[in-house]
Parts: C-alpha cells; sequence; structure tokens
C-alpha cells in the first residue's frame, strides 16, 4: 500500500458581503473576506480550510497576512508529508513558524477535514466524540443604535430566530457605552437577555462603578470589558461576584488559559479556534476551564459554514459548554460559499454529520466572490 502524502496546497482570497453593517469597537464592515484553503492528498481527497478574523484590529493577522504565511513558509514544510501524523506537522509548523495562530488553525481545519474524509467519519469523531448534537446560538446587535438593536431584538425572538443576545461596545466612551447597553437591557426586558463585549476598551474603574446597575438589570456576561493584558483588573472585577466575567483576547493560548485560571480572573473562557491555533487547542483550553470549574463559550470569528462548522464539531465535543455559542457568522453573511449551509433552527445550530467538516463548496459562488488580482482587474 502507497504511503499516502500531501500533494498540493492552494489559498485564494474571497470578500463575501454581509446584510447589514456590522459595527466592532475599532472598525464599521460591510462585507467579511475569507482565505479559503485546500489540501490535496496524494489519494484525491482534498480537505479545505477557512482562514477569517474580525479585523488585523483584533489579533494582529489578516487574510491577507494569513496567505504570505501558508504560501510561502507553511506550504515548503507540509508537502509530500504524511497527512495522519497530524501532531507532528503541528509541532513542526509551531517550531518553524512564531505566532501567527489564525493561519495554522486554518491549515489544521484542512487537515482534519481531509482525514474525516479519508476515514469516513465526522471530525467531532477525530476529537472524541460529540456531547450535544446543536448548540445554541446568541445574535450580536451592532446596529449602531439603541433603539435599532431593541427592535432587533424583539423581531428575533418574536420569529423563533434568537433568543439571547450581546452587545458590542467600544465605539463610545466607556459610561456612553454602559448605559446603551443597559438601555437595550432594559427594552427587551420580559423577551430576552443580553450580554456585553467591549472587545477590551474599558478601564477599571469605569467597569467597576457599573457592575451593580449591570446586576440589577440582568446582564448574562460581561465579555473582555478590559485590555488583553490586565489579568488583575478582571480578577477583580471577577470577584466582585456580580456579572460573570468572560475572558477572550485575554485568553489565547492554553498557557493563557493557565494563568487565567490560577488567578481566577474569568468565570467564562471564549474560546474561538482561530486565536487558539486550531481545534486541538480549543480543546485543551476547554479542559484547563473545566479542572478549574470555568464554564466555556463558543465564540466566533465570523466563520461562513466552512469555519463554522469546524466550530461545531469543537464545541459540541466539550462538556463544559454552558453558555452556548455566538456562531451566526452564516446567518450575519450575504451569501454563504457552500451548497450545503449549517442548520440553524430555533435558535440553535446543528452538528453535521457528514464526513470531514460536513460541507461541499459551491464551485460558482468561489467564482463570484473571489477576490481578483491586479493583472485581472487591468
Amino acid at each position: 500500500m502507497n504511503k499516502i502524502t500531501i500533494k498540493n496546497i492552494t489559498t485564494e482570497l474571497l470578500d463575501i458581503p454581509i446584510k447589514r453593517p456590522h459595527q466592532f469597537s475599532a472598525v464599521k464592515v460591510a462585507a467579511k473576506s475569507f482565505l479559503l484553503l485546500r489540501i490535496e492528498l496524494s489519494n484525491g481527497v482534498v480537505g479545505i480550510g477557512e482562514g477569517t478574523t474580525p479585523g488585523i484590529f483584533w489579533n494582529g493577522e489578516s487574510v491577507e497576512t494569513m496567505q504570505v504565511v501558508i504560501d510561502q513558509y507553511a506550504t515548503p514544510l507540509l508537502l509530500e508529508e504524511d497527512p495522519t501524523q497530524l501532531e507532528l506537522l503541528l509541532q513542526v509548523l509551531n517550531r518553524q513558524i512564531r505566532g501567527n495562530e489564525f493561519a495554522k488553525a486554518t491549515i489544521e481545519m484542512a487537515l482534519l477535514d481531509a482525514l474525516g474524509k479519508m476515514y469516513d467519519v465526522p471530525v467531532h469523531q477525530l476529537l472524541g466524540g460529540l456531547k450535544q448534537d446543536k448548540i445554541p446560538v446568541r445574535w450580536a446587535l451592532a446596529s449602531g443604535t439603541p433603539e435599532g438593536d431593541i427592535e432587533e431584538a424583539k423581531k428575533a425572538v418574536s420569529s423563533g430566530q434568537y433568543a439571547t443576545f450581546k452587545t458590542k461596545s467600544g465605539k463610545e466612551a466607556p459610561d456612553d457605552d454602559a448605559k446603551r447597553s443597559i438601555r437595550i437591557a432594559e427594552g427587551i426586558k420580559g423577551h430576552a437577555t443580553i450580554g456585553i463585549d467591549p472587545n477590551g476598551s474599558w478601564d477599571r474603574m469605569t467597569t467597576t462603578k457599573w457592575m451593580d446597575a449591570f446586576y440589577e438589570v440582568g446582564i448574562d456576561f460581561l465579555e473582555q470589558p478590559l485590555p488583553p493584558h490586565d489579568i488583575e483588573g478582571l480578577a477583580h472585577l471577577s470577584a466582585m461576584k456580580k456579572v460573570p466575567i468572560m475572558a477572550d483576547e485575554s485568553v489565547a493560548t492554553i498557557y493563557d488559559a493557565m494563568r487565567i485560571a490560577k488567578e481566577k480572573a474569568a468565570d467564562i473562557f471564549s474560546l474561538k479556534i482561530h486565536k487558539a491555533g486550531g481545534l486541538k487547542n480549543t480543546m485543551k483550553m476547554a479542559g484547563i476551564a473545566e479542572a478549574a470549574g470555568i464554564s466555556c463559550f463558543g465564540g466566533t470569528s465570523l466563520e461562513s459554514s466552512i469555519g463554522t462548522a469546524a466550530c461545531l464539531h469543537v464545541y459540541a465535543s466539550i462538556p463544559n459548554l454552558d453558555y452556548g455559542s455566538e456562531l451566526f457568522g452564516p446567518g450575519w453573511l450575504a451569501d454563504d460559499p457552500v451548497k450545503n449551509p449549517v442548520i440553524m433552527k430555533n435558535g440553535y445550530i446543528e452538528v453535521p454529520d457528514k464526513p470531514g467538516l460536513g460541507v461541499e463548496l459551491d464551485a460558482d459562488k468561489i467564482a463570484t466572490y473571489r477576490r481578483k488580482t491586479t493583472e485581472e482587474v487591468k
């Protein structure tokens, strides 16, 4: 029997419009960019991976940097290697390429998709199997105004699409952000609840001042209120026992997870496969959280059905995913680059059960949204 090896690796960039502009703390976007990765094995199996970020402001990577890292540095390390030796390949990448976790996660995703197809099992079977076959989804309200967010939330609840929400903060002054979130929470009281995500843009004094008000209005959690480095501040907020503190940017690696657990700096970890450097690392971070009595939340980098499927395989295999997820990426996009998008029903998203990631590329959509090169534009 011939040894199976990695024969070819290709990347391309996609730009897909979204249904409505989305306000992050640092930027407002109207389209989402993706890196599409294909890894072809010598037996003809092709694994796909998707790289995407909220923006270069979030962690320093972009789809463009991912493409350079994969094309110029990772590909020579992977060609002709055995894809079944996944852990060995990941160790090689980590030794030869510092950081660039989003790019590495995209590679691991494509390799796991290929292995799942080769062994005829869903990726979650390669990770230990499912704890649940569907996960609740929390929608992010980011219309830009409290009134717009309240209206959007009420419509989503009445239609049965979503039952819980979170607000994005950071564009305004922290006090104004806090007041706006409280206004939204009051406006949807009796219909739904919200968490608040300032993306690390608040300070200790302001956040501490508002914790009682957040508790009284029933805020579900406060996600990354302080800058990523301020672990001491997060520990102070967590010790107040008012509103659960969720760490996101502060818990980007398994080493971060250990530190935050030891310093009791969070009640919840927001997991994201790209920031963790892959699905396997995400499982490790969840394990650290479980040992420390910390809950987990299934975060998103606003993926299409490709990356969302990868997230689902991991998150649904985690026993302490107590706060559900925010895997609304496919519903946020105006289109999806696959033939069989992931399924959302009644506020839940279902885990694919086909081999690999369980999604199939749509060639026509890929052609439509593929970013044109300078030569092609001319």
